[in-house]
């Protein structure tokens, strides 16, 4: 799990913080600081308005429970400066106390290089509704270890006007190249399960690799609304269907493993996306 070490200081008393960050929801410090209420615990986040803005920070727990500090949300960068509050209490209610002066001294980068890729496809449409199921390999490049995915969506595909065409129809690819993005830094491999949205703009299909498509992946992870990941044009394999158009949401689902020594995945055809 990755971390981030922070310097917090307060009257000239300075302690460093251990912080876990992504679904590392742990806190711990290196040595007990006379200010501070506990010295390990866990983390949550929290959503704050204004009349002009939404946003988020983290306040972190002690053993017993009870919130102790509040700081700005992730991602930190190297020697970055800021402040945190010590929370203060009233009865149920809790509210920013005295301010202490934050140096994060160790923290993951704000993002990482990945790389994703189809290895297998299929779906069966009903007229323009569609159900789908792909197959994806995602490889941290920094480690050379890979994960396969399963996602599964549901959506619509729209196909040429031809007349009399059946009311089912199935699809099939080969598998796809590989395709570069960029993730937050604290993530590896195994981070990518969450919401997800696959959308073919355009599919020529009839056994060739001529589409774009737009991938959504990484949502709603650690309570965060949106997509951590974001690519606008996955390139995919062949696929043996007519041309279409189309769009799906679903999830991706993380199974198996691969180290850096593993075979990587077969070009083996499957099913494609609905496309008729």
């Amino acid at each position: 799990m990755a971390q981030a070490r922070l310097q917090i200081t307060k009257d000239n008393v300075t302690g460093y913080l251990l912080i876990g960050i992504g679904r590392d929801h742990t806190w711990r410090l290196e040595g007990p600081v006379p200010w501070l209420d506990g010295t390990q615990g866990t983390w949550v986040r929290r959503t704050n308005a204004t009349k002009f803005r939404q946003f988020t920070f983290i306040e972190l727990c002690n053993a017993a429970g009870k919130g102790v500090i509040r700081m700005r949300e992730f991602p930190y960068k190297l020697l970055d400066k800021f402040q945190g509050d010590l929370v203060s209490h009233l009865w149920i209610f809790e509210a920013p106390g005295a301010a202490f002066d934050v140096l994060v001294v160790a923290a993951p980068p704000p993002t990482k290089q990945f790389r994703i890729r189809e290895s297998w496809s299929g779906a069966l449409s009903f007229v323009v509704a569609q159900t789908e199921v792909c197959g994806f390999e995602i490889l941290d490049t920094a480690t050379s270890q890979s994960q396969s995915y399963l996602y599964k969506g549901i959506g619509i595909s729209f196909g040429p006007p031809i007349k009399k065409l059946p009311s089912v129809m199935p699809g099939a690819s080969s598998a796809g190249p590989w395709n570069d993005f960029d993730a937050p830094g604290w993530m590896t491999e195994k981070d990518f399960d969450g919401d997800a949205t696959l959308q073919t703009f355009y599919n020529v299909g009839m056994g060739t690799d001529k589409s774009r498509n737009a991938f959504d992946f990484a949502g709603n992870v650690d309570g965060n609304p949106g997509f951590l990941v974001h690519l606008d044009n996955l390139s995919t394999g062949r696929t043996f269907s007519l041309p279409s158009t189309g769009f799906s949401s679903g999830s991706m689902t993380g199974f198996g493993g691969a180290g850096a020594n593993a075979p990587q995945a077969s070009p083996t055809r499957g099913l494609r996306k609905g496309e008729i």
